[in-house]
């Protein structure tokens, strides 16, 4: 059975959890630089779902030395720094502590490359020995999660000459997973952990000696790790380029895939920081595919392509550049399902839940190939294309997508509604898929107030919403497209389902919508943020807007951090349930658009307030995909970290993208060369906001927002192309 959306928790970790990445190649590792053997945090170098390392370990005399710093700030390389204990070296010499510094500077690119320094600041001279063990177990990523499952392949010998060593695994698939190992200064000695013991298949250590004069005098020792299957992977070029040029190299890469964007600046240093954070965590989990930029879920556990996921992140981060959004779509169609198999949970027209390529996917184990349990990735995908309209007016792009989009609305239509009651409902197939399909996908997501697990076919109450919207807005394409005859029935339909969602879905005694509709047809009584998404969605009228925003913003359900996944009032609330009482920043970000989009700025600016201040207690000023859901009780409290939180985290990062075009109000009319700016408000800590290279079908616009003694004004700077900007309130 596969986790249900919450792995295990962690034991073993001796400090903190660090994530370099670029591409599919990523590396989690402890604060000291490390990956422990022993750690089941997930520790490990990993390449197409599969943990290339899984132990990687400095010693510096046989010591773990003590650890300075550790820096990984710009995704893509880390710097860690570290100072000897007092050493007794076999010789009888002591070495006091706090006399030799040890850093490591690391990079990733196609391959990892390592550049350690040692600084002798003894006036008398040392002679120091270090060690590099590694670990090489080939686990998929799914064995490493605690999927109940065994891997069958072969170890092969691992291939040792003077400068190198090469690990290598034959999995069931027939792959061949190789981890090499080459550096470019020899080490002493290449071979089994102890000096005249076999050679283990999995394991090996290098061993150097370095000879250091006093005050002062330093030596490198440099090396580059490479995951390769079936030969391919790494980069030869970029293994033998000059540390220095590959460090650059890396730099301008990150560069130019943030240069297309929009730029923003505020008068605030820390929240420029924030979002500057955040586009660099989005470049950093963006991977480049023949269909275009896709945003992997999230590390450690979700770095693959997920279809809810992804199309969450790019709509948030839409008005950045429209990029991410059609790569993703592009992506999404190619994968939308074609048969009617169970085992995957797959039916035609169906939007993907994850995608896998690692050895259990391979050889069946695993229904990821792709595997399609999530019941809202389908409306999500026409809402994606419909909001990427909005923003490039690119019909031609919609005319590419549209056999991809009638096959979306026969699956609502037919698959979808499993009942024939007009809802969309999940129920899985596959013995390996999961219980539940929205975006709470764990076991006990959907549960009622006596804490009995709602049984499915289950309608969620956002799922409806998202069909609604799909369908309005799939029939204003239609009638650009000259299809009004599919146009007005898709309007009809959505109308019918807004009056049964409302019927259905209402609760007067609670004055909020259910969570959920069960198999009986029972309403799921339990008060969750489920519901805030209907506000975005439209799918909820004008006099029940006041009410679910008061219910939102009430002291059950507004942590003070943000809105909670489950209100506190609840007898089955838990603030340390990964679904049941925590706070997501994606989940707050969607019910504050949605906020704005009613008329309740000031509510949907509590949340961007909130999160703005939660952000600020994370490190690198990074919201992870979620935290616990306890109250806020003073200024000098923070928010408590969730423990296997994935940092750095998609729908976290473009959450702050999302609360920004909520709180300025943006609203693209790509189809009328339009941008409406409606009741622009920035917070009170943020007195100016400039947004340079602001695109809209095909014009580039700067906009430059002040706000005084809590008035904010907009107006454009620079204006290209016959962009239309329309400011409203």
């Amino acid at each position: 059975m596969l986790s249900e959306g919450l792995p295990a928790i962690a034991t073993g970790c001796r400090h903190g959890r660090q994530v370099i990445k670029q591409e599919n190649l990523f590396l989690i590792s402890d604060d000291d630089g490390n990956l422990y053997p022993e750690c089941s945090c997930g520790m490990g170098l990993y390449f197409n779902d599969t943990r290339f390392l899984s132990g990687w370990v400095l010693k510096l005399e046989g010591l773990i030395p003590t650890l300075l710093s550790f820096s990984a700030e710009r995704n893509y390389m880390a710097q860690i720094e570290f100072m000897n204990p007092q050493l007794t070296l076999e010789s009888g010499q002591v070495v006091p502590q706090e006399t030799v510094y040890f850093s490591i500077m690391r990079a990733i690119g196609h391959v990892v490359r390592d550049k350690i320094r040692v600084v002798n600041y003894n006036p008398f001279p040392v002679s120091l020995h270090f060690s590099l063990a590694f670990h090489a177990d080939y686990s998929d990523i799914f064995i490493v999660r605690g999927f109940k499952g065994k891997q069958a392949g072969v170890f092969l010998e691992p291939q040792i000459d003077a400068s190198s060593v090469t690990f290598g695994y034959v999995g069931e698939d027939n792959a061949l997973r190789q981890t090499r190992v080459q550096f470019a200064t020899h080490p002493e000695r290449i071979g089994p952990e102890a000096p005249g013991g076999k050679v283990r298949a999995t394991r090996a250590v290098a061993e150097f000696t370095v000879d250091l004069a006093g005050l002062g005098s330093q030596s490198t020792v440099e090396y580059t790790i490479a995951a390769l299957i079936d030969g391919n992977g790494g980069s030869e070029e970029q293994a033998a380029a000059p540390f220095v040029d590959f460090l650059a190299d890396l730099g301008t890469s990150q560069k130019q895939r943030e240069a297309s964007r929009a730029h923003l600046t505020t008068s605030h240093e820390i929240y420029n920081v924030i979002l500057d954070r955040n586009k660099c965590d989005l470049a950093s989990l963006t991977t480049f595919y023949d269909t275009g930029p896709y945003a992997s879920a999230g590390i450690p556990w979700y770095t693959a392509p997920f279809g809810r996921d992804g199309i969450i992140s790019a709509l948030q981060t839409l008005l950045l550049g429209p990029e991410l959004a059609m790569g993703t779509l592009r992506y999404l169609a190619r994968f939308q399902a074609k048969d009617d198999d169970p085992f995957r949970d797959e039916e035609p027209g169906k939007i993907m839940h994850e995608r896998r390529v690692g050895e259990l996917a391979t050889i069946r184990a695993i229904p990821h190939t792709p595997y399609y349990g999530s019941v809202d990735s389908t409306p999500l995908f026409l809402i994606l294309l419909s909001e990427t309209f909005r923003w490039t007016g690119d019909l031609a792009f919609v005319r590419e997508l549209w056999d991809a989009v009638e096959a979306a609305l026969m699956w609502l239509e037919g698959y979808g509604d499993l009942d024939g009651d007009g809802f969309v409902e999940y129920q899985r197939r596959s013995p390996s898929g999961l219980f539940s399909q929205g975006w709470k996908d764990s076991y006990n997501s959907v549960i009622h107030p006596d804490a009995t697990i709602a049984q499915p076919p289950i309608a969620l109450a956002e799922v409806q919403g998202y069909v609604y919207d799909a369908k309005i807005r799939i029939a204003q394409l239609c009638y650009l497209l000259d299809l009004r005859i599919l146009g007005d029935r898709l309007v009809r339909e959505a109308q019918d389902l807004k009056d049964a969602f409302n019927e259905a879905f209402w609760d007067e005694e609670m004055g909020f919508y259910v969570m959920a509709l069960d198999a009986d047809k029972r309403p799921v009584r339990t008060r969750t943020s489920n519901p805030g998404h209907c506000l975005w969605s439209g799918i909820v009228p004008p006099e029940r807007a006041q009410l679910v925003a008061s219910a939102l913003l009430a002291d059950d359900m507004f942590s003070g951090w943000g809105i909670r996944t489950m209100a506190s009032s609840s007898p089955v609330y838990n603030p340390l349930s990964y679904h049941n009482g925590t706070v997501w920043p994606h989940d707050n970000a969607l019910i504050a658009m949605g906020l704005a989009r009613v008329g309740h700025k000031a509510e949907s600016m509590r949340i961007f307030d909130a999160l703005f201040h939660a952000a600020l207690h994370f490190e690198y000023y990074r919201l992870p995909e979620l935290f616990c859901g306890f109250a806020r009780v003073g200024e000098l409290d923070r928010p408590v970290p969730y423990p296997v939180a994935c940092s750095p985290q998609a729908w976290a990062a473009g959450a702050t993208f999302m609360l920004l075009q909520a709180a300025l109000g943006l609203s693209p009319d790509g189809p009328g060369n339009a941008v409406h700016i409606i009741e622009p408000q920035l917070p009170p800590w943020l007195s100016e906001l400039r947004m340079e290279s602001l695109r809209i079908a095909g014009s580039t616009l700067d906009l430059q927002f002040l706000q005084a003694n809590g008035i904010t004004t907009a107006r454009v700077l620079r204006k290209e192309g016959n962009i239309k900007v329309l400011i409203e309130g």
